[in-house]
């Protein structure tokens, strides 16, 4: 049994396990082995950015998928656009030890009156669960409450991503560049 809730300050750890993940890295199946020191690292800094108020990765928008157990599974990070610009001034500014990319040149990922899904992971042994799409299915809701469009990125070559957000009604409008790299922009009223 699977439940999602809003996140807390104290999942902020699991937050940046998710937020390391969700940007393409394998950190995951790594830190089920052994972390490495740069991985401690790496989520210690993204753990301050959740743990904080005002930025991009914050635990205020984050909902937390839990086993019968209380562990933590998944989780998905999503917010309004409004502020995006400040957040992500924010965000990076904290994180600018790891960023290896020209943010100058990156487009904005959401504008104000969207409702932008950012980040969304599942540890490995819990995937193919349905329990992305049960996360996702919640940013929607919340995007409908706030009465905004759901907005997403889905870098092109990952087909399996794709088919999952097209099978909840999600569809490609648009590009954009971000984080170095082009990806698609999908949309859901």
């Amino acid at each position: 049994m699977i439940t999602i809730r809003k996140a807390t300050i104290n999942d902020a750890s699991f937050i940046a396990l998710v937020i390391a993940e969700a940007l393409g890295d394998d950190i995951m199946e790594r830190n089920s082995t052994s972390p490495c020191p740069h991985d401690e690292y790496r989520l210690r800094l993204l753990a301050d950015v959740a743990r904080t108020d005002g930025t991009l990765y914050s635990w205020r928008n984050t909902f937390i998928a839990e086993n019968e157990t209380g562990i933590s599974v998944g989780a998905l990070v999503a917010y309004p656009g409004d502020e995006y610009i400040a957040m992500r001034k924010l965000t990076f500014s904290m994180l600018s030890e790891l960023i290896n990319f020209n943010v100058s040149q990156m487009d904005a990922e959401t504008r104000a009156g969207e409702y932008y899904i950012d980040s969304i992971a599942v540890v490995p042994e819990f995937r193919n669960r349905g329990i992305g799409k049960d996360l996702l299915r919640i940013g929607i809701s919340e995007a409908k409450r706030l009465q905004r469009p759901a907005i997403l990125a889905c870098a092109p070559e990952n087909i399996g991503a794709k088919r999952i957000y097209e099978s909840i009604g999600f569809t490609h409008q648009g590009d954009m560049f971000i984080f170095g790299h082009n990806y698609m922009r999908m949309v859901v009223r």
